[in-house]
């Protein structure tokens, strides 16, 4: 009996699947395979066109395939210094730059659904537009 072995693949396209798992539709040797995307935990994404992956069959059965996708080149982020991190969405360019310095730089607009809370100073360039009351050492106070 001969093993499917894992090789590279062509982003095709996200399945329109809507099922328990997310799945990818690549091309490998001029056929079109449809598996498991890989994710970890708490991340998810929809590869892009174009891009690169992983195909593994599941002990050599090609009906069971893990896809581990990769960015296309034009994607890649270059010049990361070793234990930099940075995820992004690689069709507008918005980012979050884990940094050699200790900084998270967030690249694009921020929008945040909950409570913030900041333990230290705050550094404001810009316009500030606010809706309800602000409390400040002044104590509470309207725009």
């Amino acid at each position: 009996m001969t093993l499917a072995l894992a090789r590279f693949v062509e982003i095709v396209g996200p399945s329109n699947d809507k099922g328990p798992y997310k799945l990818a539709q690549v091309t490998s040797d001029g056929s079109e395979i449809t598996g498991y995307l890989a994710e970890s935990s708490g991340f998810a994404s929809n590869p892009l066109k174009g891009g690169i992956g992983i195909a593994i069959p599941i002990a050599g059965d090609e009906g069971k395939v893990v896809i581990i996708p990769m960015a296309p080149a034009s994607g890649r982020y270059d010049g990361l210094k070793e234990g930099e991190a940075k995820i992004g969405n690689l069709k507008n360019g918005i980012s979050a730059f884990f940094n050699d310095a200790g900084e998270i730089v967030l690249t694009g607009k921020v929008i945040i659904h909950g409570d913030v809370e900041i333990n230290g100073n705050i550094t404001h360039t810009g316009d500030n537009n606010q809706s309800g009351i602000h409390i400040d050492s002044n104590g509470p106070h309207t725009a």
